[in-house]
């Protein structure tokens, strides 16, 4: 049987490389479409009418060139969310009984938890100019509610304001922000008549309207590469609430017994 376990990745894996070889997916020679050539020179280049002004060609594509996709990729797992919260909310804390874990455990998990906090804040704010992004930052924060949940209990969030109504508030947030950042340029071109469109990020030809690409003040500057920043940090807020809220009910059914270990 541990033969077969090893033999079956194997197996898969020269499949896979197989496959992308003879698709020409590993050929370093291999010529880039029409489309990735003009995301790949048009969305850094300041001079471009169709630059989003970001180096991270893979959030600027994300968010500007599909920004439907992305918002209505945000709704499906928001509502996925919630259907799947359905099932356990009858979950109750008074019903768990902990064990506590080792004053080693709880003190790493005090120093830990607000390092992992700061290092998910800049990857969401930074994904603009550096991989990252809000998913990935989101990602990245769950670890610190989720180290503290298993080192202490899950009553540990409850205990510091952060219930399953607020995670569920701040999901619904994120991505209601996200929605009034792509619509704000329609309302803006029917207040002053000018041309825009649903998630216009900067200024294209023929339209009036375009989000501030760049803060300069006398002391420092900052690039905002349009709405990317406001979709990201709006992404972080929905991502990190919601699977801290699923692993939240999740940590409650494992404290209840429900959970097979």
């Amino acid at each position: 049987m541990r033969r077969l376990d090893l033999l079956i990745p194997v197996v898969l894996g020269v499949l896979v490389f197989t496959l992308a070889y003879s698709l020409g997916m590993l050929n370093p020679q291999r010529q880039l479409t029409s489309l990735a050539e003009i995301f790949l020179t048009a969305i850094p280049d300041q001079s471009s009418v169709f630059t989003s002004m970001s180096f991270e060609i893979v959030t600027a594509v994300i968010w500007d060139q599909r920004g439907f996709d992305t918002f209505f990729e945000t709704s499906v797992l928001f509502l996925a969310i919630v259907a799947s919260l359905s099932l356990v909310a009858g979950a109750r804390l008074a019903t768990i009984k902990t064990k506590p874990s080792t004053v080693v455990v709880r003190l790493v998990s005090r120093i830990l938890a607000p390092v992992i906090v700061v290092v998910s804040v800049s990857v969401a704010i930074h994904g603009h100019v550096t991989p990252g992004g809000g998913f990935q930052g989101g990602s990245v924060f769950v670890v610190a509610p989720l180290i503290l949940m298993l080192a202490f209990s899950s009553q540990r969030l409850s205990q510091h304001g952060f219930g399953s109504e607020k995670l569920l508030f701040l999901r619904a947030l994120g991505v209601s922000l996200i929605g009034l950042t792509g619509l704000l340029p329609v309302i803006y071109s029917r207040a002053v008549n000018v041309n825009a469109f649903l998630f216009q990020n900067l200024g294209k030809p023929g339209t009036g309207f375009s989000y501030p690409a760049l803060i300069e003040t006398p002391f420092f500057k900052m690039l905002l590469s349009g709405s990317l920043i406001m979709y990201n940090i709006a992404e972080y807020l929905a991502v990190l609430a919601g699977f801290t809220l699923a692993l939240y009910y999740l940590t409650i059914e494992f404290e209840k017994g429900g959970v097979a270990g």
